[in-house]
C-alpha cells in the first residue's frame, strides 16, 4: 500500500527541498474566510457612514430575488477563466453580495444594523442574502440568536439550510451539538449531511465520524469527495487505511484527486 501511495505522489506537483513545507495542508487550496474587520477593531468607534451603507445595501437586497446578472457581466467572465487559487477565490468574492455583507457586518453591536439583520435572518426573501445575514449574526457569538438558525434548518431552500447550518458551526457552543448531529442524519441534502457530520467530529460527537465513512462510499462521486475532504482533514491512521483501500475501486478523477489530498494529511498517521 506505501509502494501505491508513493506511485501516486511522484505525479503530484511538489516543492523543491529547499521549499517543502513543514505541514502538507499548505499544499492545499486555502479556504475562503470571513476576515470579520469588526471583531478587530472592537476598541475603535466605527464610522457611522460605514454602518450606513452597509445598512442601505442590506435593505436593497434583502427582498430581492436572486439573479444571475453578475454572472453575464464581462468582468466576472474573465475571472471565471482564472483557475489558480486566487482566481477562485476572487470568483466567489465578486459574484455574491452576500460573501461582502457577510464580511462587513459580522460580529455587529450597531443595534440598528444588528436589529435589520435579524431581520434579514428570520424573513428576508433572498436566500442568498438571508443566509449571509445568518452567519454575520453568528460571528456575534450571542447565543439569543440560535432560535433563528435553528428555524433556518427547516427552511426548504438548500441555500438557507446551509446558511443556518454554517451559523451554529460558527458559533461554536456546545449546546447546538444536537441541532447538527440532526443535520448530519435527517437533511434532505447529503451535502448539508456531509457538512454537518464534520462538524460533528470537529465538536467531539464520534458519531460524525462514522456517517463520513458511509458517505465516503456514496454513489454521488461529489458526496464522497467532500466525506473524504473531511476525513483527510480529521482522521489519523485508521482513516488513511480505509482512503488508500477505497483508491483501487474509484473511477471518478475529482474524487480521486481528494483522495491524493487527503492521503497527504494522513501520511503522518500511516503506522498508527
Amino acid at each position: 500500500m506505501k509502494g501505491i501511495l508513493a506511485g501516486l505522489i511522484m505525479f503530484l506537483p511538489w516543492p523543491s527541498s529547499a521549499q517543502t513545507p513543514a505541514d502538507s495542508s499548505e499544499l492545499q487550496l486555502e479556504p475562503l474566510v470571513i476576515t470579520a474587520p469588526r471583531l478587530r477593531i472592537q476598541q475603535l468607534a466605527i464610522d457611522p457612514q460605514i454602518n450606513q451603507q452597509l445598512l442601505r445595501l442590506l435593505q436593497t437586497r434583502q427582498n430581492a430575488r436572486p439573479d444571475s446578472t453578475a454572472s453575464m457581466d464581462a468582468s466576472v467572465g474573465n475571472l471565471a477563466k482564472i483557475s489558480t487559487v486566487t482566481g477562485y477565490k476572487l470568483k466567489a468574492r465578486y459574484t455574491q453580495l452576500g460573501f461582502l455583507l457577510t464580511e462587513g457586518l459580522a460580529g455587529v453591536t450597531d443595534l440598528q444594523l444588528a436589529s435589520e439583520l435579524q431581520k434579514t435572518a428570520a424573513q428576508g426573501k433572498n436566500p442568498q442574502i438571508r443566509a449571509s445575514a445568518m452567519v454575520a449574526l453568528a460571528y456575534t457569538r450571542d447565543l439569543s440568536y440560535a432560535s433563528i438558525f435553528q428555524s433556518g434548518l427547516l427552511d426548504p431552500n438548500i441555500t438557507v439550510r446551509f446558511g443556518a447550518l454554517e451559523s451554529l458551526l460558527t458559533m461554536n457552543d456546545p449546546s447546538i451539538q444536537f441541532q447538527v448531529g440532526n443535520v448530519a442524519r435527517m437533511d434532505a441534502s447529503l451535502i448539508a449531511q456531509v457538512y454537518a457530520a464534520s462538524g460533528m467530529w470537529r465538536l467531539g460527537d464520534i458519531y460524525g465520524r462514522e456517517i463520513l465513512l458511509r458517505l465516503a462510499e456514496n454513489s454521488d462521486w461529489l458526496v464522497r469527495s467532500m466525506a473524504i475532504r473531511y476525513l483527510g482533514e480529521l482522521g489519523k491512521g485508521e482513516e488513511y487505511r480505509k482512503i488508500l483501500q477505497w483508491f483501487g475501486f474509484e473511477s471518478n478523477q475529482m474524487v480521486k484527486a481528494e483522495m491524493c489530498s487527503a492521503l497527504l494529511n494522513l501520511q503522518k498517521y500511516a503506522e498508527q
